[in-house]
């Protein structure tokens, strides 16, 4: 298991992708857009409701498209480990979550 320092240094890429994102057990998805993303998590910006503070959640990475081949996505599993407070300006919100596991592959409810 990687530490909470280590997950904290990890190398974070300005990544702006578009990001799917459910609470686990829950059955409708939130749309968001990717902030920056590493090797250990992700953090993203939502207008709609953030999930639970510690909530288990699926989520949907788009990465960039490369050529002419389709963007992939990537699934993943993952838990939410901070909630920023909320953007006066645009009312959305940042929510860091872990890569607890991935796969590639698409949307399935």
């Amino acid at each position: 298991m990687v530490s909470m320092e280590a997950r904290r240094r990890a190398t974070r890429f300005p990544i702006a992708a578009p990001l799917l994102f459910r609470e686990q057990g829950d059955s409708e998805w939130h749309q968001a857009l990717t902030v920056n993303v590493s090797h250990s998590g992700v953090l993203f910006l939502t207008d709609g409701p953030p999930p639970g503070g510690g909530a288990a959640v699926d989520f949907v990475l788009t990465l960039p498209r490369h050529g002419v081949a389709p963007a992939p996505n990537l699934r993943c599993t993952g838990h939410v480990v901070r909630i920023g407070p909320e953007d006066l300006a645009g009312g959305g919100r940042t929510v860091a979550i872990t890569i607890d596991s991935y796969a590639m592959g698409s949307l399935r409810a």
